[in-house]
């Protein structure tokens, strides 16, 4: 939950007036509905988080290509792009290990262990 609310201050950092829409809902709604299921206890949660932050890096590896590929891209959106594609990256790593993660409630009850035969049936 830390790493999307970490995403969503990142954006905010980078405050653009000219984003459409839909950019703004990727990047502040989709991670607080995630924020939300995840206090839910929702554990597909994590693996939305983990498909999110795929995204997003790959949306900062992009950037970062292009800006070494091109000399007019601002220093400050390679700097952000790295620090996000981090997040990004550690979203990935520890959302993936949560929802692979076996709990000992979701795991069956073991079964009753037999009984030992019984001196007499020798």
């Amino acid at each position: 939950m830390a790493l999307l609310a970490g995403l969503i201050f990142a954006a905010a950092a980078a405050h653009d007036d000219s984003r459409p829409p839909g950019w703004l809902l990727f990047l502040y709604g989709l991670p607080l509905v995630l924020i939300g299921c995840l206090l839910a206890n929702q554990r597909w949660a994590l693996m939305a988080a983990v498909m999110y932050g795929t995204v997003g890096l790959a949306l900062d590896i992009s950037t970062i290509v292009q800006g070494l590929t091109k000399p007019d891209v601002p220093q400050a959106i390679l700097a952000m792009s790295g620090a996000t594609g981090l997040l990004n990256f550690l979203l990935i790593v520890f959302g993936g290990k949560g929802f692979l993660a076996i709990t000992d409630a979701s795991s069956p009850p073991e079964s009753p262990r037999p009984n030992p035969p019984s001196p007499s049936s020798f």
